[in-house]
């Protein structure tokens, strides 16, 4: 189970004007539960995804994991899968390459960490370009392989960033319907951010409005 317990985050811009992005901020999240965050644009939802990664310190407060105050632990060994907006995707690598990563760096045999990225890109619909570079892909494509490569691994916790606003109608509903599918199966806690309320209402068991640094419980 993920806790975060009286997060706190102020933001300094340069002109000396400083925003509350977290304020005694107090939220958790059980294994295979999906709970959305929502707010207006620069109300601090990707900084608290960030927080949750180590990617950022919170000027103080605790993020928790089992019972483990997560502080002294670096990123890379937190056991948690990243989906930001910008999908971070590896330019030198193909389309399964990408999706393979993740499993290569938990030592799995290349061959099955191959098979299992070719599986995976069939649930997203991209099988057909497994030897594309993912520069030459369109967006919605991209953000289609950094959705398999979240969920590739298996993570202990997800973090989603607008993970389905650059797709179709039809494909987004697919994907939401398969993602939740497999993180309640294999029990991963989810944090999901979002701009979309009906998105949030079909994946999330429960929902949050973050605003002036507190989250408000919407359901």
């Amino acid at each position: 189970m993920l806790e975060l317990k009286d997060l706190q985050k102020t933001l300094v811009a340069p002109s000396g004007q400083s925003r509350t992005l977290a304020h005694k901020l107090n939220l958790s999240v059980n294994a295979g539960e999906v709970v959305a965050v929502l707010g207006p644009s620069g109300s601090g939802k990707s900084t608290l995804l960030k927080i949750i990664a180590g990617l950022e310190a919170p000027d103080s407060g605790q993020v928790l994991f089992g019972g483990v105050d997560l502080a002294r632990t670096p990123t890379h060994r937190r056991g948690f899968a990243l989906m930001f907006q910008d999908f971070a995707l590896f330019p030198h690598l193909d389309v399964l390459g990408n999706v393979a990563f993740g499993l290569m760096e938990q030592r799995v045999n290349a061959s099955q960490a191959r098979q299992r990225a070719f599986d995976m890109l069939q649930v997203v619909g991209l099988a057909a370009l497994t030897a594309q570079k993912v520069w030459t892909l369109s967006g919605g494509e991209q953000q289609r392989v950094a959705l398999a490569r979240a969920l590739i691994t298996q993570p202990r916790l997800l973090l989603l960033d607008e993970p389905f606003s650059a797709l179709d109608t039809h494909l987004r509903s697919h994907l939401r319907e398969e993602f939740s599918r497999r993180i309640e199966s294999a029990g991963i806690a989810t944090v999901l951010v979002t701009h979309d309320a009906q998105e949030a209402r079909t994946m999330a068991a429960r929902g949050f409005q973050l605003d002036d640094g507190r989250l408000t419980n919407l359901w």
